[in-house]
């Protein structure tokens, strides 16, 4: 096997400490092993560090161990020791052998090999970016989670909210907790703050109707103050992304004409993907790396059907719910093809990972070719007359139902003019 560097380390991760395995040999000698351990804090980091480059070594693998791996990454980086990150699950030694520093001896022989390979390590601005985004979407939900518990007091005291209001924090529904954590309990005092146009005004009144008792109202309370500043939190974040999102409104602005992304899914999407979408090879390799394709299963020359790869869980995340909302727009591509995959896979989460997919390879080339701009093909490409059909038929003889095939493509010869094959 060929060797590629001549003066490596392998770096096993731990919380507390490193096991640290230096191996250095030109490519026709004899090599020398060198191990020792050091701790995880900042000092000791360097010390790591200066020890490496006194013998020489300037490139450092290691496995992506959880969050552990940014300390060693941050002070590496900055003095100038090339850093190698490797996908765990990629670099196993043989089972039953495994210490400390067994492993990192083995990672240190691959990466003398060249055969890790590098995972993607984004710049400092969207690590920045990154951080902000996904703080933004933990604030979300934990107000998501206090207007739950809000929901749930309510309902404790009888207060029926939910059934008139579509939201219990809209303006009215909002006025009415307000006055509920002030210690209003009159319904007929908390049916006058619903400014919202109902159809049956009477309902109000008796949504409102209410065995609420004083430590209701203070629960409340105490709830309406962590939303009141769990909310003011989440502005401020919204204000920083907003100031460094400013270099790239351009993005946004194209990636918005996607169905299912909104400002806010766009500037998670650019946190997450970057805009530097030279490092991947085509936009397929995208979509696997966003966590959105299926891997490969072949074996005998067979092709079976695969999960999908991990890849990176929080751009997955957003790909799958930018997808949920694409698939409800009327005569799009997206639900026209969700259609017609929920029927042939006959599961509509595997249809809806299927469009996430579809929306990682348009967002990297809407990121990639800044004269690239999103145009919906239309339902028409996907859902045609005879494809309805051919479901409608499917699903009729499936119920025990016989169909005149005959009377269907004639109906269909004169609607289109076109010949169909059932």
């Amino acid at each position: 096997m060929d060797v590629l560097l001549s003066k490596v380390a392998g770096i096993d991760v731990h919380m507390d400490k490193l096991a640290v395995t230096m191996i250095i040999g030109d490519f026709d000698k004899e090599i020398k092993v060198e191990q020792f351990e050091c701790l995880t804090f900042t000092e000791d980091l360097r010390r790591c560090a200066k020890q490496l480059l006194d013998n020489g070594i300037k490139h450092v693998a290691m496995e992506s161990t959880g969050i552990y791996w940014k300390p060693i990454y941050n002070v590496f980086h900055a003095i100038g020791i090339i850093v190698t990150l490797g996908n765990a699950t990629h670099m196993k030694n043989v089972p039953g052998r495994k210490t400390d520093m067994k492993d990192s001896e083995w990672i240190a022989r691959l990466h003398r090999n060249g055969l890790i390979r590098p995972s993607y390590i984004p710049e400092e601005e969207f690590c920045e970016l990154r951080q902000l985004t996904r703080h933004r979407s933990a604030l979300v939900s934990d107000i998501g989670r206090i207007k739950n518990r809000v929901q749930k007091i309510l309902e404790d005291g009888n207060i029926k909210l939910g059934v008139v209001l579509s939201d219990v924090f809209g303006v009215s529904g909002y006025a009415v907790v307000r006055a509920i954590a002030d210690g209003v309990t009159d319904a007929e005092k908390l049916s006058q703050l619903v400014t919202t146009n109902i159809k049956r005004k009477e309902d109000i009144k008796a949504a409102l109707t209410n065995c609420l008792k004083e430590r209701h109202c203070f629960l409340i309370s105490e709830l309406v103050l962590q939303y009141m500043y769990l909310s003011e939190l989440l502005n401020r974040v919204n204000g920083r992304i907003d100031k460094k999102m400013q270099g790239y409104s351009k993005e946004i602005e194209k990636l918005t004409e996607v169905p299912g992304i909104s400002k806010t899914t766009a500037e998670n999407i650019i946190a997450e993907a970057t805009t530097k979408m030279e490092v991947f090879a085509d936009d397929r390799k995208f979509a696997a790396w966003a966590g959105v394709a299926s891997g490969n299963n072949e074996t005998g020359g067979k092709k079976k059907r695969a999960k999908t790869r991990k890849g990176n869980p929080a751009l997955k995340k957003i790909l799958i719910q930018a997808a949920t909302g694409a698939v409800k727009k009327k005569n799009s591509y997206y639900r026209a093809k969700y259609n017609t995959l929920t029927f042939r896979l006959g599961s509509k989460n595997k249809a809806k990972v299927a469009i996430a997919n579809r929306l990682a390879r348009a967002v990297y080339h809407i990121i990639k070719h800044p004269s690239i701009r999103y145009k919906d093909l239309g339902e028409v490409r996907v859902d045609t007359v005879e494809q309805q059909i051919k479901r409608s038929i499917t699903k009729l003889k499936n119920l025990g139902v016989k169909v005149d095939y005959y009377q269907h493509k004639k109906f269909v010869d004169a609607k289109r003019d076109v010949l169909v094959t059932l």
